[in-house]
């Protein structure tokens, strides 16, 4: 797909009223030579299973676009993952595998080239409202590069919240309030910009994250609300590696009030990302922005008696992902799709070559999203924990996962066991092992033919 990619792409201009080059007369608007907006809402510890009770982005992003069922974290640890987001480079690539990530991402000059530097250089208005990565509060006035607007909230300030915009130190009432701040300015960004050319921006509200405080109009939502998923406190642990088979079984009591609080969370960001979508249709905004919805990472609530994320099962690794832009068909697939997928098919967008400069480790949807062909899409995915030592590849239905320090590993046929109840201990995984090494000691070009 590299070569057609790329020949699309020099046969797209990146700018308004540019086809091939060459500027059209006053009046000629060819839709497929508009460069358009692109968005990014990135929530914090959303299980894939929650999206459907977001009735606004259900119905508006997930059944007006693709919605995909095998959509995963690069890293399912918030700080890891977004700076995958940011860089498309997994974490064995761009090297910061602990939850305070800012200062390590900076000081290995990752913040210098990211989705926003690249758009920006390419003429391209940027804005960033909402959580960024843990370690801001250390640097309260940073404002990363390429960013045109920055509204994010420092970090570890829930008694007192902090945020920075625009590199000025200013307070809010609540972590919560500050979503609310973030969205608004956002909303504002887009009105501005409504004539002005193609934008950028990512909305990163704080929520699902714990303390778990919705507002007064969600506050009761789900009260009492069942939680007894399948894998809850696995009774037979001995498929499992040596370190989960002794852990004690969760609280069902405190894991359900965990799931309410998110879900009632989940109605606040829905209100936001309905207003979002309110101003892109009333500013005629809408037919030419593409939005794409994900998470950094999942989260376990009693399954496999675990609890939190970093763990390579499905609840924690998998998130929810959604495409939505002009000229996609609504649709539900199964492609493995990563949110290192996120910036080289943003720039596919915008007209640039993802590779330039530095080749991205995913790559760009932009070609099957339009044709509705996954065809050709890779068909292995990985995702990693670098600081756990662990690898899952996930390759058809099935799930295989390494964890390195102790020699151990877990194989599951997601299709007939989804809640990964039992690992296929006969298993030939000597292959599965090879492809996982291949994926893991390499990027770029190089991962992306390993992928095939």
């Amino acid at each position: 797909m590299d070569g057609a990619d790329a020949s699309r792409r020099r046969r797209r201009g990146a700018t308004h009223g540019v086809a091939d080059g060459v500027a059209q007369p006053a009046g000629v608007r060819r839709v497929w030579h508009v460069a358009d907006n692109v968005l990014w809402i990135v929530t914090d510890d959303q299980m894939r299973s929650t999206l459907r009770s977001m009735d606004r982005t259900w119905q508006r992003l997930a059944r007006k676009g693709v919605h995909f069922r095998r959509g995963y974290s690069a890293m399912p640890l918030c700080g890891p993952a977004r700076a995958s987001i940011l860089t498309s480079r997994y974490p064995h690539n761009h090297g910061c595998d602990s939850n305070m990530t800012h200062q390590p991402f900076v000081a290995k000059g990752h913040d210098r080239d990211t989705a926003a530097t690249r758009l920006k250089g390419a003429g391209y208005s940027t804005g960033y409202f909402g959580k960024y990565m843990n370690g801001l509060a250390q640097d309260p006035s940073y404002v990363a590069p390429g960013w045109d607007r920055w509204v994010t909230l420092l970090d570890g300030m829930i008694d007192d919240p902090r945020v920075n915009v625009d590199g000025t130190v200013r307070r809010v009432e609540s972590q919560r309030e500050f979503d609310r701040f973030a969205a608004k300015r956002l909303r504002r960004f887009i009105r501005r910009h409504e004539d002005s050319g193609p934008w950028f921006a990512v909305f990163s509200p704080t929520a699902p994250h714990g303390p778990y405080t919705p507002s007064p109009e969600h506050a009761d939502d789900f009260d009492d609300v069942e939680w007894d998923p399948p894998a809850f406190n696995e009774a037979d642990m001995s498929d499992k590696p040596t370190w989960l088979r002794d852990l004690p079984p969760q609280e069902r009591r405190r894991m359900r009030k965990i799931y309410e609080g998110k879900l009632e969370e989940l109605q606040d960001v829905d209100d936001q990302i309905g207003k979002v979508l309110d101003v892109l249709r009333r500013t005629g905004q809408l037919r030419r922005t593409w939005i794409f919805f994900v998470s950094d990472n999942g989260y376990l609530l009693g399954e496999h008696r675990l609890l939190h994320k970093s763990q390579p099962y499905e609840e924690a690794a998998g998130v929810p992902f959604v495409a939505r832009g002009p000229g996609v068909e609504p649709r539900t697939v199964d492609a493995l799709v990563s949110q290192v997928d996120l910036m080289p098919t943003t720039l596919d967008i915008a007209g640039l070559d993802p590779d330039d400069g530095r080749e991205l480790d995913g790559r760009s949807m932009l070609g099957p999203l339009t044709s509705g062909d996954w065809s050709t899409w890779r068909r292995s995915l990985i995702i990693e924990n670098t600081n756990l030592d662990w690898a899952l590849l996930r390759e058809g239905s099935r799930a295989y996962i390494e964890h390195r320090g102790t020699g151990e590993w877990e194989l599951y046929d997601l299709e007939r066991d989804p809640h990964q109840l039992a690992s296929l201990r006969d298993a030939d995984v000597t292959e599965l092992a090879r492809k996982t090494a291949e994926l893991t000691g390499t990027q770029g070009r190089a991962l992306r033919r390993f992928e095939q």
